[in-house]
């Protein structure tokens, strides 16, 4: 199982892992192997170290020594600084894709609002996962703005993973679709105050939203 160590092949593999982690194949609290993951990923035991070390720096996962990583847990406090810290970022960037935006990019944003809007009347949940990751990722990286990229993606693997595993709570969707087409719109004009204002106010409600799942499943189980 030799594999040539090289940066690329590296970042490949943590971006795999993280993918991994999202998808539900690893779960939240779960403890994985070193032997585990060298064999999913096909790879020697030196580059798994290092990608979990830098999951690690991520904050998704609990390096043990010699034996693999847990999969860190997600707490409502967790939640909400994530949400918290992610809103203003959102806010951010939408406000610039709103200034920077090309005829392209713009178009570019549709068609993934579009995306989402069909797979959710397909209710494919995969798909409904992707359309969301790409939409947001295609009105944030219009700014190029690589570090708060970083911030927002580094703990944002871990709330995916927890909204994968709770769901949407009725309606919730239907409501994306419109916070969607109103930031759309918004970024479509140009009008940078009500792009960022829209995108935060996005961001909150999601977070409102996974705080009641998660007091919702805290209930049922005491229940």
């Amino acid at each position: 199982m030799s594999s040539p160590f090289s940066t690329p092949a590296y970042a490949r593999l943590r971006e795999q892992i993280r993918a991994d982690i999202v998808s539900g194949i690893w779960k939240l609290g779960q403890h994985i192997t070193m032997a585990e993951l060298s064999s999913r990923y096909g790879v020697s035991g030196n580059p798994v170290r290092e990608a979990l070390h830098q999951l690690q720096g991520d904050g998704l996962v609990e390096v043990r020594q010699n034996r693999g990583a847990v999969v860190c847990k997600v707490d409502a406090s967790f939640v909400k600084n994530v949400y918290d810290v992610r809103g203003a970022i959102e806010g951010m960037l939408a406000a610039e894709a709103a200034r920077l935006a090309t005829k392209d990019e713009v178009a570019r944003i549709e068609g993934f609002v579009s995306a989402y809007e069909n797979a959710v009347a397909a209710k494919e949940i995969e798909a409904i996962v992707q359309a969301n990751r790409a939409l947001h990722r295609s009105i944030n990286c219009i700014a190029q703005n690589p570090l708060a990229l970083d911030i927002f993606d580094g703990r944002s693997s871990l709330i995916d993973a927890l909204r994968r595993t709770l769901g949407n709570r009725s309606g919730r969707l239907d409501e994306i679709i419109a916070e969607h087409r109103k930031i759309f719109e918004a970024i479509a004009i140009g009008d940078a105050f009500t792009a960022g204002q829209l995108a935060q106010q996005h961001t909150m409600r999601a977070r409102d939203h996974m705080l009641e799942n998660i007091n919702d499943a805290a209930t049922s189980l005491t229940s």
